[in-house]
């Protein structure tokens, strides 16, 4: 069972506080809690977006920074450590063929279910 989006973002603030990282990314996290945050992100990301286009992309207007400040009751200070963060778990859905920024600076994101 995953852990909730909650306990995984505490997770990764404890883990750059015992590497001493200011700004948290992907290669300081164990693949397992980067594989959970892609995962819960992706599914959130799903859950919440409105239709698109034809080629089954969906939008995802909301951004993944007010969620995660939101679910993990981050403060202003804790959500800039994992600002690079959140581009990284962006990077590997758009590797995966699941998620897609039209412009890198965009809080839109474009999503889609799992290609067969």
């Amino acid at each position: 069972m995953m852990e909730p989006v909650e306990n995984l973002l505490r997770e990764v603030l404890r883990i750059g506080d015992e590497r001493g990282v200011t700004q948290i990314r992907a290669r300081h996290l164990p693949d397992a809690v980067m594989a959970d945050l892609m995962q819960q992100t992706h599914a959130y990301a799903l859950a919440h977006a409105a239709k698109a286009d034809l080629h089954g992309w969906l939008i995802f207007r909301e951004g993944i920074e007010p969620w995660w400040r939101e679910e993990g009751g981050l403060t202003k200070g804790e959500f800039s450590r994992v600002f690079h963060l959140r581009t990284d778990v962006v990077k590997r859905l758009t590797m995966q063929g699941l998620a897609s920024r039209h412009h890198p600076r965009s809080t839109l994101l474009y999503v889609r279910r799992a290609i067969d």
